[in-house]
């Protein structure tokens, strides 16, 4: 058989044509039901219409990015499910044409979509950002405020802050202690601290500084008025955690944000399996696509009902299934990245078995 024969040519169109319509068609209608859920409120708010019918516009492109494993798994059942019921599986088998062949190209066009949705999500979360700040979800940073916290910053000095003020970029009472160096280790209480936004540095005012040597030799000991550091270059921002969501940050931002949270003593919970989760689910356009070709085919004649059962069964399960694992792993109780890839390890299992066993 050709690399792009006949049977290869019509397969693709029939699965295109479905995926098409899904994963356009199915996130417009979840966007316009949440817009006529939350219009109201949103207007009530003071939200100006324009930057109401904007934000959920930029929605879009996230339930395009959420909802794309299920539009492969809708192509490639309901593309062979329609073959079957007109007898075509029959007469492409009569022509020598294995199953595997013939469900090729759909695995080819799933492999296609794997880096596609991920390109999706990355766009998608710079949208979602957007929407948050029209619709006047995002908090002002400028009135975080945060209280009684450590922090470890990049350059190895450890901070304890008894009060962060971001809006006056003002610190109440902090215990600095710098790593340690040939010279020893630097101790630094003080009163207060500013942020100094020209020079990129925090003043601290009024308190004491002491070198120490990790040897036990004598410390030495100063007190100051005002003091500033070339290393107490921790900007505001990173002293604070706005809570932040998962869909409105790239994986780079999600990635550094969880190292902030780390480093400020906080657990991260979910947003640990948020950041395997957006490697996992491009990978599931694969996944779900050799799960979903072997049951579609499992009753050749059967009607349309039973394509449509399949599919969405599929995707409930995996998104309940997903849900479920995330809030394990959020708790700690297994890693993250067991918890953001053990449904595809599950569904990938199943669909080996069922390949194996289908008919050819």
């Amino acid at each position: 058989m050709k690399a792009m024969g006949t049977i290869d040519r019509y397969v693709l169109r029939q699965w295109l044509a479905t995926f098409a319509l899904s994963t356009l068609g199915i996130p417009a209608v979840a966007v316009l039901i949440r817009l006529s859920e939350n219009y109201g409120k949103l207007a009530d708010a003071s939200v100006p219409g324009r930057d109401i019918l904007l934000g959920f516009a930029l929605l879009y492109p996230g339930q395009m990015a959420m909802l794309f494993p299920a539009g492969v798994l809708f192509a490639t059942v309901f593309t062979l499910n329609a073959m079957g019921r007109h007898s075509e599986l029959t007469a492409v088998k009569a022509c020598g044409v294995s199953f595997y062949r013939l469900i090729a190209p759909m695995l080819v066009l799933a492999s296609i979509a794997m880096p596609v949705n991920y390109a999706l999500n990355e766009v998608a979360a710079l949208g979602v950002s957007r929407q948050r700040e029209l619709h006047h979800e995002k908090a002002n940073p400028n009135e975080l405020s945060r209280s009684e916290f450590g922090f470890q910053a990049t350059n190895g000095w450890t901070w304890a802050v008894k009060e962060l003020q971001r809006g006056r970029g003002y610190l109440r009472t902090l215990l600095l202690e710098s790593p340690a160096s040939d010279d020893g280790r630097w101790t630094i209480a003080a009163d207060s601290a500013r942020w100094d936004g020209d020079q990129g540095a925090w003043v601290l005012y009024r308190g004491v500084a002491m070198l120490s040597a990790d040897s036990g030799g004598s410390a030495t000991t100063l007190t100051f008025r005002s003091m500033r550091s070339p290393d107490l270059v921790q900007h505001p921002d990173e002293l604070v955690n706005p809570r932040s969501m998962a869909e409105e940050m790239q994986v780079g931002e999600l990635r550094a944000y969880l190292d902030r949270l780390q480093r400020t003593g906080e657990r991260p919970g979910m947003l640990a399996v948020d950041l395997p989760l957006k490697f996992a689910v491009p990978v599931a356009c694969l996944v779900v696509a050799l799960f979903g070709a072997p049951l579609a085919v499992t009753n050749p004649r059967a009607g349309a009902a039973l394509g449509l059962a399949i599919a969405l069964g599929t995707t409930l399960v995996y998104l309940t299934g997903t849900q479920i694992m995330k809030a394990i792993g959020g708790k700690e109780l297994i890693s993250p990245d067991l918890a953001a890839w053990s449904m595809n390890g599950l569904f990938l299992a199943v669909a080996i078995v069922l390949l194996v066993r289908v008919k050819s």
